[in-house]
């Protein structure tokens, strides 16, 4: 993970193996999301991938390597990925992640982590556990259904079908999908309107959206109004408050 200009940007840099889940990727991953989260100076995460696949989920040829301890292996790598993903939805900044390609297993569930997700066009989604006899984890047996609705989501998770970038936009699963070779500068595009924020209001703003679908409506208004009372007496949205009235009366800002 690499820290500059309040951007901790977390890569997953194995394409040989198609930056596969493995004991020691999903440690670095785990490790890298909690350094980003506890560091006051970001403003932004950012995850993204080298080569054509984003992830293809757990390492088969790992696990088989752990036949006679698989339940032990899968153990330590849920955990590490699941904390990672904990670490990235319950971040107090925004998290943007960039699909370069493939994704599927739980790197599905390491990409809707990402507050804001930047596909390429070319890029591909699918689940593959149950073609595999296992059942989903890193957090798409809760992302799915939310997103989806339950039919569809058993639908992707029982069939294994690719979804591409373009069938994935309508369905909530990103949140822009770009011509491959306009990628990368539209994801530093998003990058830098996100750090442009004032302090960590996105990051309060994801709060509220995040805890939303859980809270009664009432206790939602209250949240709402806890946090816009919070913000409105920091000395940096006091500052951008008077910069849009004096620019509304005609004044500099």
């Amino acid at each position: 993970m690499t820290v500059a200009d309040g951007v901790a940007r977390i890569v997953l840099d194995d394409p040989a193996k198609r930056n596969a889940v493995t004991a020691r990727s999903s440690a670095a991953f785990l490790a890298a999301a909690r350094r980003a989260v506890n560091d006051s100076d970001v403003r932004v995460i950012v995850l993204t991938a080298t080569g054509d696949f984003f992830s293809v989920g757990g390492d088969i040829g790992e696990f088989m390597a752990n036949e006679h301890a698989l339940s032990q292996h899968l153990e330590v790598l849920t955990d590490n990925i699941h904390g990672g993903i904990r670490h990235l939805v319950d971040a107090p900044v925004p998290v943007v992640v960039g699909l370069n390609g493939i994704v599927a297993g739980g790197g599905v569930g390491m990409m809707l982590a990402g507050d804001v997700i930047v596909a390429k066009r070319s890029a591909r989604i699918a689940s593959g556990y149950t073609r595999s006899g296992l059942t989903p984890d890193a957090g798409l047996t809760w992302h799915l259904p939310r997103l989806l609705g339950h039919a569809r989501a058993f639908e992707i998770l029982a069939f294994n079908e690719f979804v591409s970038a373009e069938q994935a936009l309508p369905l909530g699963l990103v949140s822009r999908v770009v011509d491959d070779d306009q990628f990368e500068a539209e994801l530093e595009t998003v990058i830098e309107k996100l750090n442009g924020s004032v302090g960590r209001v996105l990051g309060d703003t994801k709060r509220l959206l995040r805890q939303s679908p859980d809270a009664a409506f009432e206790a939602q208004l209250d949240a709402e109004a806890q946090a816009i009372a919070m913000r409105v007496g920091l000395p940096e949205t006091v500052e951008r408050l008077d910069a849009f009235a004096r620019r509304d009366a005609g004044g500099e800002g």
